[in-house]
């Protein structure tokens, strides 16, 4: 009877520290969902220094930023954090960005009889990237309804393929040309904005970050050729991004 009764007190032990220790999680946690959009996104895809002799002429491509090629629309995610104390909150994040391709002068082309200059353009297809972040994020005031805050996080950035339509000289047609191939590179972010607690257990963060790609993604496109840009040439390069987003956070202990 006595094995018995103390069984039966370590289970309820048990039992209750297991809540103590759900309890103490859930105190600490919480959920967000974030929206905004992209403030700009530097960077380039290199062009082609040497120009390209086609019967009739020759084309030279320039250097083209990134917001030419694409306009900066919107990004998404959602974010899980735990705050080991009332300043210091760890995070995880999934974030997708899309960027709507526009249509763009992209080199110039020279004819060989009559050395008349006209632009060539290219049509750029939507992209878009996928990011997987942990990190930390610092609050200043973190007693005060307005919460001020820095933070850091390190991650992988998936870039979808960079493609654009070259139109053919002879006028047949385009040429789809992949400019950078889909790639999962490492990445970087720093943020800072303000975080407003309006109800219990409820907040509104408003965040200003700086993302950034450090891999270059070349191509070994085929088509590169066919339009004067090489593999060499053909390239994205590594860039930053500048998304501002709103999130609402759900605290699970409140």
């Amino acid at each position: 009877m006595h094995a018995r009764s103390t069984s039966l007190l370590c289970i309820a032990l048990v039992a209750a520290g297991g809540a103590v220790r759900a309890d103490d999680f859930r105190e600490h946690a919480s959920f967000a969902l974030f929206a905004g959009g992209n403030a700009a996104m530097p960077g380039s895809f290199r062009g082609q220094t040497v120009p390209f002799e086609t019967t009739g002429g020759s084309i030279v491509y320039q250097d083209l930023k990134f917001d030419d090629a694409y306009d900066h629309q919107y990004t998404m995610g959602g974010e899980f954090d735990y705050a080991f104390n009332p300043s210091l909150t760890g995070f995880g994040r999934l974030g997708y960005a899309s960027f709507n391709g526009r249509e763009r002068t992209v080199g110039t082309f020279t004819t060989a009889a009559t050395t008349e200059q006209s632009p060539v353009t290219a049509t750029f297809e939507d992209t878009s990237t996928r990011e997987y972040d942990v990190g930390a994020r610092y609050s200043f005031m973190p007693y005060s309804k307005w919460r001020p805050f820095v933070g850091a996080a390190l991650g992988a950035t998936h870039l979808s393929a960079a493609k654009a339509d070259f139109p053919n000289l002879d006028g047949s047609g385009t040429t789809r040309v992949t400019l950078g191939e889909s790639d999962t590179v490492f990445s970087q972010r720093a943020e800072t904005g303000l975080q407003f607690a309006p109800l219990p257990g409820f907040d509104l963060r408003l965040s200003v970050a700086a993302n950034h790609v450090d891999t270059d993604t070349k191509s070994s496109d085929p088509n590169l050729a066919l339009v004067g840009l090489t593999a060499n040439g053909g390239e994205e390069r590594s860039h930053w991004d500048y998304p501002v987003e709103l999130a609402a956070v759900w605290n699970f202990g409140s």
